[in-house]
Parts: C-alpha cells; sequence; structure tokens
C-alpha cells in the first residue's frame, strides 16, 4: 500500500501544470469477514451421534509490513515562479523536481504491486533555499523519516547534512555528481559518481583493455579541464607509471604540432579533459588526418555525451570512449514498457530525470520491501542494473554510501554504446 502526502502549493497556469497528478492515493487489501458457525443443542432424552470432524484450521494472517516513511526534498519553487514572465530557466529546476517525482513514484507503485510494501511518500518543497531547508528538517515528517532523498544540489546537501548527522538518518544525493568529500556526512548516500571516479574508471580502462604505447593529455588552457585532469594524472601517476606520459598546452604548440608528441609504433591514448566547442572541433579535425598515420585512440570527458556538436563520424574514427553514469537503452523490453506506463499515466514522455527517479524508487523500495526498517544493512550487498543507472554501493565511515559503478562508452554504429 502507497499513501502520499502532498506538501506542495498549486502552480496555476505555468508550464509545471504536471503538479496535478499530487493527490492521495491509497489501495487497501481486502479483509475476510469471519463466518458465524450456529451451535445446535441435542433434543432432551435422546440420543445423539456425533460424526468425527476434521477440525479446519483457521487461515494464517499474511504478516503485515511495517510502514516505510519516504520524504522528497525536491526544488519545485512554487511559490517563486511568476507564470507569467517566467523563461525556460526560471523553470527548469521546477521540471526536474517534477520528472523526478513522477518517476520514483511510478518505482514505489512498482515495488508495492510486485512485491508488496507499506509505504507512505511525503514530498516537499526545498526552494533551492538553505533557510527553507533548515525549517523542513524541523519538520515532525522529516524527522520521522526511514529515508530522505534530497535535497538535490549540492549547496542544499549541504545545508542539510547537519541535520541528517543530527538525526542520524540516511540521507539521499540522486542527482549531484559532487564529491561526497564535501559534505563529510556518514549518513550520506551518494548516487551519481563524481568527476574523480570517473577519472580512476578511464585510467583502470586504459591499462586494462587499451595497453598504449604512449598517453598523451592535449588541454585547451580552460579552467575547467583542471577538474578531470588533476585526478586522471594523479590516478596514472599510481597506475600506469610504466606508460609513457606527456601532457601538452595546444596554446604553446599549436594543432599543427601535435604530431610531434606521438609515438609513431603503437597505439598513443589521446585524453582531451575539455568540453570546449571550438577547442573539440579544431583538435578532432586534426586527430582525423593524424590518424592515418599514427594509431590513436580517445578519452574523452564524461560531459561528452550531451556534447551535440561532436560529430560521430569522426569519434567513431577516432576509436573514442568515454565513461558515464548512465546510458538508456530504449530498445529493451523492460525500456519500452516502463516508456508506455509512463505516457499512459502522464500523458508526457519520460526525461532522464523521472528513468532516474523511477531506478532510486525501485532500488530502495524493493530493500525496504524485503528487510524493512533494517533496509540499511543490506545497501552494500545488493546491487542494481537499473533502466538508467546501476547501483552499487561501498561504505565509507566518514562520508557515508557512494554508488562505485561506472560504465564505459564508446562510438560504434555511429553513437555511444555500452562496452564495459
Amino acid at each position: 500500500m502507497i499513501s502520499v502526502l502532498n506538501r506542495l502549493l498549486p502552480l496555476s497556469g505555468s508550464r509545471v501544470y504536471r503538479l496535478l497528478f499530487l493527490a492521495f492515493l491509497a489501495a487497501c487489501s481486502p479483509k475476510t469477514t469471519p463466518k458465524v458457525v450456529e451451535r445446535i443443542e441435542p433434543a432432551p432424552d435422546r440420543e445423539v451421534k456425533i460424526k468425527p470432524k476434521l477440525e479446519t484450521l483457521p487461515e494464517e494472517k499474511p504478516v503485515e509490513k511495517p510502514e516505510m516513511v519516504l520524504s522528497l526534498v525536491l526544488p519545485f519553487e512554487l511559490t517563486s515562479i511568476n507564470h507569467k514572465t517566467a523563461g525556460l530557466k526560471d523553470i527548469a529546476k521546477a521540471e526536474i523536481a517534477i520528472d523526478f517525482y513522477q518517476g520514483f513514484k511510478m518505482g514505489l507503485d512498482s515495488v508495492a504491486h510486485n512485491q508488496g510494501g507499506n509505504f507512505k511518500l511525503q514530498v516537499y518543497d526545498s526552494k533551492d533555499d538553505p533557510a527553507n531547508i533548515a525549517i523542513l528538517a524541523a519538520k515532525a515528517g522529516i524527522k520521522n523519516s526511514d529515508l530522505i532523498v534530497g535535497p538535490i544540489f549540492p549547496n542544499g546537501i549541504k545545508a542539510f547534512a547537519t541535520y541528517s548527522k543530527n538525526m542520524q538518518k540516511l540521507v539521499v544525493s540522486p542527482l549531484a555528481a559532487a564529491s561526497p568529500e564535501q559534505f563529510n556526512n556518514p549518513y550520506l548516500i551518494t548516487v551519481n559518481n563524481s568527476l574523480e571516479q570517473h577519472t580512476l574508471s578511464a585510467v583502470n580502462f586504459i591499462k586494462s583493455d587499451l595497453k598504449p604505447k604512449k598517453i598523451i593529455m592535449i588541454r585547451s588552457g580552460q579552467a575547467d579541464e583542471f577538474k578531470f585532469a588533476v585526478p586522471f594524472k594523479k590516478y596514472r601517476d599510481s597506475l600506469l607509471k610504466q606508460t609513457a606520459f606527456s601532457e601538452i598546452g595546444i596554446k604553446a604548440i599549436g594543432y599543427e604540432n601535435v604530431y610531434k608528441h606521438l609515438n609513431p609504433v603503437g597505439l598513443n591514448v589521446i585524453v582531451l579533459p575539455a568540453t570546449d566547442r571550438n577547442f573539440l572541433l579544431s583538435i578532432t579535425k586534426e586527430l582525423w588526418k593524424l590518424s592515418s598515420n599514427f594509431q590513436i585512440a580517445v578519452i574523452g570527458h564524461p560531459g561528452w555525451e550531451k556534447l551535440q556538436f561532436l560529430d560521430a563520424t569522426t569519434m567513431q574514427k577516432l576509436n573514442t570512449h568515454i565513461t558515464s553514469s548512465y546510458k538508456v537503452d530504449y530498445k529493451t523490453p523492460r525500456v519500452e514498457q516502463f516508456l508506455a506506463k509512463y505516457r499512459a499515466k502522464y500523458s508526457l514522455e519520460p526525461s532522464e530525470y523521472a528513468i532516474k527517479g523511477f531506478d532510486i524508487a525501485y532500488y530502495f523500495a524493493s530493500l525496504m520491501s524485503k528487510k524493512g526498517k533494517a533496509f540499511a544493512d543490506d545497501l552494500t550487498k545488493t546491487s542494481l542494473e537499473g533502466l538508467h543507472n546501476q547501483l552499487d554501493f561501498v561504505k565509507d565511515a566518514k562520508l557515508g554510501y557512494y554508488n562505485h559503478s561506472l560504465m564505459i562508452l564508446k562510438y560504434q554504429d555511429f553513437q555511444l554504446k555500452k562496452v564495459k
């Protein structure tokens, strides 16, 4: 059974009319009325023969599962959006929250229907405001939760960390790719992989699968590159010390001189930590020309998955790989089934946030259905191959639980496909 407690104010006239679905839903199992057996007394002075009768044992009542309270803390920002003047950027956070909620609710429904469970879902508007998060943390509904999902942005997660530790309540960070080291919360469950985890996965893949003659990191000079470049070099130093390595800045040497740093024999792995459009279009064009005379494989930034300007033909020619936290295969039967049910329920196409919400709800609700209040005992023992995410948690005494599962994607047949 699932009951939904709505904490949100309605939004009239805006694109986010979808909040109309926030309603109380309840499904209760039917109760059986006991049979009344009439006792017949024998007539006086008359011998009565009583036939032996097999006693029917009463049916065992199924053990009722404990109510599990889940609280969603999401940035709907309903009181701050002016539907007359709001632009796309203004309502982007609200749309993420709505999509995530819709997918999450479907995940709970699926577990309740297929595995059984007694779930109470509470929904709160964080307003993406640390001051409001402090108010929410004081509410009895939050304090009595078995699991809190959200806030979803780093500032909110950081603001909530103190309250989570004081209450000793598990809190899920469902979307932020921030490292758990930023929050220092032993009760935090981090779903998304940090950029440092991506670099470790990339280095391990280079070592185990590509086995190059040389690794060359080419930087554009943009400051954002260091977030990827620094941890990559740290892990390369410890795991690939024996492999030749060089780091070059394109502004210092020019595109025309890249070839001077490549090894003429054996595989050259080119690491590109940039997401800058002009640089990537120029360097991939140069590498295309060099690929006729040199063996090349490219390791790209995980953010490339969302870059529309990258040419699939070029990426495939350069043997390009990226790490990824997620990949939805829309051709699998279970994804097709989810899409059909989502469209039927909401008359909308599910975004990646809706699919991620489904996976997260399905994972935790399944644990709760089996283990009840002790569901956290199996967090590190239970993994999930979801529609969107792979979930496989490890525990750190200071940082909480974090998902260490990552995929390797490669351009094949002019699209990104999972290869590991």
